[in-house]
């Protein structure tokens, strides 16, 4: 899909950008266990693909029949993940069909009419214990103080309009601020789950840049939610769509027999991804593809199943490098045999980074080298005899 600007696609946008849009969603997955959802505003999908590793089901929703086109064909073994093309003042859907809708960054490209005629379907297709979960950027510190004026947002809100903008249909909101800070941490090296203090500084405003608010008609709905927390962004967040393929004795690898996950790379380029195998019989052997038309390493370190494994080994790697296999080539695949016949997941957990065009040229020059010394001495050894 082409960039413009207007929606945000992984690799395209800055690593600030990245980071804010990324944030929310992966905070939010966390939330939306054995949940209907509903990503209103879809966009590229990439936040559907990863609620949809958590959720029952996800459905994206957008405008734009390109958004929806590409994402049907990028997504189409995502098997909870479906697409449909439609406006957020008419959402075609049943009343009460979903446990919670997402709408995060897409209220303020649309006029008042439509985002008071939205807020009213988004009530309809809620179940009564369902939550509306969106975001907006606060008008106040986004553009009046920046002075910057985003050309894709058509109204924007301040902190209590917009409080008094969700209220007209649910009772109950809580609220989050969201902004991107340098950030210096200090962890206990055995706690480092443990609660942490938030200092701050003096001149940094008390109200986000992002706005996000967690909406209900029962009280009790999203008392569990808890969207505190601390995004780190050094490195590109990699969302990564990796693929499994399915094999039994008798059935080959095939792309009619494959499923894909999201895989999430985290700080120190480790990486889990999650596959769901209730909808495959009689497995004897995985294929594990982490990425397509990349060169990277990776390695996979542990392994999470009902199933029983034996081994995983790389199919194509060139040589084991540092601290896992290094793959010179688009198509990177380790095979995970054992026994899966009557498995529901498999879990897998490891290192996992993509190479920059430098580092590939690197490997391309110690190995060109490499070559060049050995036909050299296989030169010498022939004029020798």
């Amino acid at each position: 899909m082409k960039y413009t600007g207007e929606r945000f696609i992984p690799d395209s946008d800055g690593l600030e950008i990245e980071a804010e849009h990324v944030h929310r969603y992966s905070i939010i997955s966390k939330n939306l266990r054995d949940m209907k959802v509903l990503d209103a505003g879809c966009g590229t999908g990439y936040g559907s693909l990863l609620m949809s590793q958590y959720a029952d089901s996800v459905v994206g929703i957008d405008i734009s029949e390109e958004s929806v086109e590409w994402c049907k064909q990028k997504y189409v073994a995502q098997k909870n993940l479906s697409f449909v093309l439609g406006s957020l003042e008419e959402l075609p859907f049943a009343d009460e069909e979903f446990d919670c809708i997402i709408c995060l960054e897409v209220i303020e490209h649309v006029d008042q009419a439509i985002q008071k005629r939205f807020l009213e379907e988004a009530k309809r297709v809620l179940s009564k214990n369902g939550i509306l979960i969106i975001s907006t950027p606060n008008k106040l510190l986004y553009t009046d103080r920046s002075g910057y004026h985003n050309p894709y947002h058509i109204h924007e809100f301040y902190v209590e309009e917009y409080k008094e903008f969700l209220q007209r249909e649910f009772m109950y909101l809580k609220m989050y601020n969201q902004s991107l800070y340098a950030v210096s941490s200090i962890f206990e090296e055995m706690h480092a789950d443990h609660k942490v203090q938030l200092l701050k500084n003096a001149d940094i405003d008390e109200n986000g840049k992002y706005m996000i608010a967690i909406c209900s008609n029962n009280e009790q709905a999203f008392s569990n939610l808890n969207l505190n927390s601390v995004y780190k962004y050094d490195n590109p967040a990699g969302l990564n769509i990796a693929s499994l393929y399915v094999a039994s004795d008798e059935q080959p690898y095939s792309p009619e027999h494959k499923e894909t996950g999201v895989m999430v790379s985290y700080e120190d380029n480790k990486f889990s991804v999650t596959f769901d195998l209730t909808h495959h019989n009689n497995i004897s052997k995985l294929r594990f593809d982490p990425i397509e038309d990349n060169f990277c390493i990776c390695n996979i370190e542990k392994i999470q199943t009902d199933g029983i494994t034996h081994d995983a080994l790389p199919l194509n790697a060139l040589q084991y490098y540092r601290q896992g296999f290094l793959f010179i080539n688009i198509d990177p695949q380790f095979e995970v045999r054992g026994d899966f016949e009557n498995a529901t997941y498999i879990t897998l957990n490891g290192y996992f980074k993509i190479l920059s065009q430098v580092e590939v040229s690197e490997f391309v020059d110690v190995f060109y080298n490499k070559m060049i010394i050995a036909m050299k001495e296989n030169q010498n050894e022939e004029e020798s005899t």
